[in-house]
């Protein structure tokens, strides 16, 4: 295929999987890692911390240095952490969270613009926390409408190169980012969903491969939920159900 592709976040949970089936789809692989080293021989491997400016600034460099244009980029990196702490702390939460799962985005965008193909592809992970709001994780949910307002405005910074932009928001997803929340609370999860489970990144990975395909070159500046249909029912008519 000799397309290079950069997956942000390569070592997380959805990155993981992205970029495995990547590899077996025939692309090559570049991916960036936080705390856990990516487990992949295939893979080219990059450390990134998006709260390092240095760490940035190496990045980008070694990015640069490849002797090949990427076909897309595609981050998976992001957060999430509780606040409600006390109000230095909670602010600290609020920085690092929009740091890493909004500001890293346009990071990317504009640094490596020039470097991706004529008809290449951006894509971000969001969140269906995005449509609502969170009085613990107000960070979170304001970072994920964060990146879908930047879907669109990316779409048009790439029209000259026709690089389409897009955000795919997950619901709840079998990950180590929800090991710590408890099997009884994923399972009442699962029972709202009309699928009655949570995604597995391979779910959201499926997508990727599509908006990577010719046939999805007009899909631009969406949005697009793989949730289940978590989000297709306002929580309250389901108290309603029970009353009728």
């Amino acid at each position: 295929m000799n397309k290079t592709i950069l997956v942000v976040g390569a070592s997380g949970g959805i990155g993981s999987q992205v970029a495995k089936d990547l590899v077996n789809e025939g692309y090559s692989v570049v991916g960036t890692y936080f705390d856990i080293p990516i487990d992949n021989p295939d893979i080219k491997s990059i450390h990134l911390d998006f709260l390092s400016k240095d760490s940035i600034q190496n990045f980008v460099k070694e990015i640069k240095s490849i002797d090949t244009n990427l076909y897309a980029i595609i981050n998976c990196a992001g957060i999430v952490e509780y606040e409600d702490k006390n109000i230095e702390e909670d602010i600290k939460v609020w920085d690092k969270t929009i740091a890493v799962n909004l500001t890293s985005n346009y990071i990317l965008a504009k640094y490596f613009k020039d470097i991706i193909e004529e008809q290449g592809r951006f894509i971000m992970i969001s969140s269906t926390d995005a449509m609502f709001g969170g009085s613990i994780t107000a960070s979170y949910s304001a970072s994920k409408a964060g990146v879908n307002s930047l879907a669109k405005s990316l779409s048009l910074l790439f029209k000259d190169k026709k690089i389409s932009v897009n955000a795919i928001a997950p619901g709840w997803v079998n990950t180590r980012m929800n090991e710590g929340i408890g099997g009884d609370f994923i399972k009442k999860v699962e029972n709202l969903n009309p699928q009655k489970r949570i995604a597995e990144p391979k779910d959201i990975s499926n997508l990727v491969n599509f908006l990577l395909e010719p046939q999805s070159e007009y899909i631009n500046g969406q949005v697009i939920n793989v949730d289940g249909g978590y989000t297709n029912q306002d929580p309250t008519l389901l108290i309603e159900e029970e009353t009728v």
